[in-house]
């Protein structure tokens, strides 16, 4: 991607230090890692059971977005950085802008790149220049159905949106008190991977400045789709897993979810009873291509001032390339792992432990989306403070006319002033 990433008025990133740390003659090396994502600490248990020079301290924190990534920005700037983190896909930009990691280009990681997505990669080392961090697991969307009252209404799994809108049509003939499937309006991540899916680009660096962009062509036109179906009634629109939705889930009132691999855990959770109901196909398509967006995913990233960076690299590169690693999180986590060797273990594994799984047609379906991302998509440098305002604009003005399409124009220009406060070159 964009070299000038870092040309923001926090100043270049610092030349790598040099890298220190490994095991001591008087004991294995101990490194923290903190993290809140679902299957850590059996992660770290497993490498702890397999290593003897190294032995990590798993340590967990709020998620990213409730606390997590001002624990760890705080932590880095005081001195006191833990080894390892986890930073999702999103917020890596926020890392690197601030000068917050520590590259980990001369371990020799470029070596790895042809084991991800390009999209993947990209993202990881969004300079051009330098690796930030390593793939932990990848979040392709998929379309999760009822595939019970799917075959009870003499429905199919819709290929495009145009199909997916007269699908939703036929439910509300059939049903008038369930829905198709529920807009999760207070949801950033989610609405940028329908856009990411759709096309649209929010952020590009390539002319020397942030430029900011919603009302594109492709933004637009998803979110004109998605206004309309809110404003006719064929989607319920609510928070993703409040109370109302999963009851609406548990009755039959809401007969999709637009998600990710990771969703069928919390779908498991939630429904536990309708293990065997449920079925995934690919996400509906724009244009004649199949494309997916990115709906989460997480790193391996190493802060600046890591007390010991050799053993800390060592344990990020066994999660991030190791089917034990995968293995240790299936009974917890569906998260599809970001290198491609290990996908194979990951739908063995994952169908094995899960009942909710087993049987679905995931794994088929998420490999090859996973491939289908956009690489040129890129995240501005402040995306936590960024996906609260835009959760909050969205939700202030869903089931008004273009009330989606507004609330973008609107994050837009809130976005683009931010920037600009922060000395940043920005525009729209």
């Amino acid at each position: 991607m964009r070299s000038i990433l870092i040309s923001a008025a926090t100043g270049a990133l610092l030349t790598s230090c040099a890298l220190t740390g490994g095991a001591s003659d008087e004991g294995p090396t101990t490194i923290t890692y903190w993290s809140w994502i679902s299957g850590s600490q059996q992660i770290v248990d497993r490498f702890n059971e397999t290593h003897d020079d190294i032995q990590v301290d798993f340590q967990l924190i709020p998620g990213g977005g409730d606390g997590g990534y001002s624990k760890m920005f705080n932590a880095v700037r005081a001195g006191k950085a833990p080894d390892v983190v986890t930073v999702e896909y999103p917020q890596l930009n926020s890392f690197i802008t601030q000068d917050l990691l520590r590259p980990i280009t001369d371990y020799g990681v470029g070596e790895l790149a042809d084991q991800y997505p390009e999209w993947t990669w990209e993202q990881v080392s969004p300079t051009g220049s330098e690796v930030y961090a390593l793939p932990k697991d990848v979040a392709p969307t998929v379309l999760y159905y009822r595939a019970d009252l799917f075959e009870e209404y003499g429905l199919e799994p819709p290929a495009t949106w145009d199909e997916f809108r007269t699908t939703a049509e036929r439910v509300k003939e059939l049903e008038p008190s369930a829905a198709l499937t529920t807009f999760g309006h207070n949801d950033a991540g989610f609405l940028s991977s329908l856009a990411w899916q759709a096309g649209a680009e929010w952020f590009d660096t390539s002319t020397g400045e942030w430029t900011v962009n919603t009302t594109d062509e492709d933004t637009v036109r998803m979110a004109q789709y998605w206004d309309g179906m809110i404003t006719d009634g064929l989607v319920n629109a609510e928070a993703l897993y409040a109370e109302k939705h999963i009851t609406d889930l548990q009755n039959g009132r809401s007969l999709t979810m637009i998600g990710a691999p990771w969703t069928a855990a919390n779908l498991s959770r939630f429904l536990p009873e309708q293990a065997g109901l449920w079925d995934v196909a690919p996400i509906p398509r724009w244009g004649d291509e199949p494309t997916a967006g990115n709906f989460g995913g997480s790193t391996m990233a190493l802060p600046k001032g890591s007390p010991n960076p050799d053993a800390a690299i060592e344990f990020a590169r066994w999660v991030s390339t190791s089917p034990d690693a995968v293995a240790a999180a299936a009974p917890v986590s569906t998260a599809y792992p970001a290198n491609v060797n290990l996908q194979d273990t990951w739908a063995e594994e994952v169908s094995s432990v899960n009942e909710w799984v087993d049987g679905m047609n995931l794994p088929d379906v998420t490999s090859p989306a996973a491939q289908e991302i956009n690489p040129a998509w890129e995240w501005g440098p402040d995306m936590t403070e960024s996906f609260s305002r835009l959760g909050d604009a969205a939700s202030s003005r869903v089931g008004r006319p273009g009330g989606l399409e507004a609330a973008l124009r609107d994050w837009q220009d809130g976005t683009v002033d931010q920037l600009r406060l922060r000395g940043y070159n920005a525009s729209d």
